[in-house]
């Protein structure tokens, strides 16, 4: 966290990619229980506080535009915050979007746990952790991983974390590749209700250890949703021709991931797909 004086701080909000997604079941209240590793990567919204001495709450944003009439995940934050503690002065929060909208990068949940770090800090509350994820819980399902980050085991609703040890995958080079439309979750839970018959049991993921079986790291979104949507089936293809040692689909899409061992393919194979006109980038895990 970097400070230009006392009152305004800039901080990255990082994306994540989930390696393998399994849909375990559907709770009473619709939503739906999973498994899946959820890990943080160098590519980052940047988001600048400054507190204001008067109790208001505003937001401005520049860089991928965000719809008029979407919820602003940091406004959320922040204001579910104040509705759980006392806080006496206020905040303008400016966003700079750079991880894309409906992507399956989960870049407004970052935003949303970033935001509850820093103002837990700057607001002088100091929160302790369980009571950041419990607010974060609040905000929406994958707002908690981000309190943390790093490499996570996600359970239930993602509201149930366990940290895992990311050494195997700090060499690794991911090169992020998405269409030029976005995946609805709501629609692609709807295809996972409606053509995904649900386990009585599950195959746990292969443990992360050399070498790395990545054929059980399958995503079940994949399997309803390329039907609809044939060019991620054809991204994926193309990023294994291009030497990636494993591709999936991101959360339910619509970003495609190819994981490289080596960073030269990485690369190669990131000028290809911008030489497409898709917008892509070349990442790094973020180690915590």
């Amino acid at each position: 966290m970097t400070s230009t004086h006392n009152t305004v701080t800039t901080i990255k909000a990082f994306a994540k990619i989930n390696l393998g997604l399994k849909i375990t079941g559907r709770l009473s209240n619709g939503y739906h229980t999973l498994y899946s590793l959820f890990l943080e990567i160098d590519l980052a919204d940047h988001l600048h506080f400054e507190i204001l001495p008067e109790p208001d709450i505003t937001v401005t944003t520049e860089g991928i535009p965000i719809q008029k009439d979407a919820v602003n995940l940091c406004e959320k934050a922040a204001r579910i915050i104040c509705q759980n503690h006392p806080v006496s002065s206020g905040v303008h929060i400016h966003l700079d979007k750079h991880i894309p909208i409906g992507a399956g990068l989960g870049g407004g949940s970052s935003d949303a746990g970033t935001t509850i770090k820093v103002l837990s800090a700057l607001w002088g509350l100091n929160l302790p952790l369980n009571e950041q994820i419990r607010l974060a819980s609040m905000v929406g399902a994958d707002v908690p991983f981000f309190i943390q980050g790093g490499l996570q085991l996600a359970e239930n609703t993602g509201d149930h974390l366990t940290a895992v040890d990311d050494e195997p995958l700090r060499s690794l080079h991911f090169v992020l590749v998405k269409p030029d439309f976005e995946v609805s979750t709501p629609w692609a839970y709807e295809q996972i209700k409606t053509y995904l018959k649900l386990p009585t049991n599950i195959n746990r993921f292969a443990p992360l250890s050399e070498p790395l079986n990545w054929a059980l790291f399958e995503n079940d979104f994949e399997r309803v949703i390329v039907s609809t949507y044939p060019e991620l089936a054809e991204i994926k293809e193309e990023l294994l021709l291009r030497n990636a040692v494993f591709a999936s689909l991101s959360g339910s899409g619509s970003t495609v991931y190819g994981i490289f061992d080596d960073r030269e393919k990485a690369l190669q194979a990131s000028a290809y797909f911008s030489s497409q006109s898709f917008w892509t980038a070349s990442t790094r895990p973020v180690h915590r």
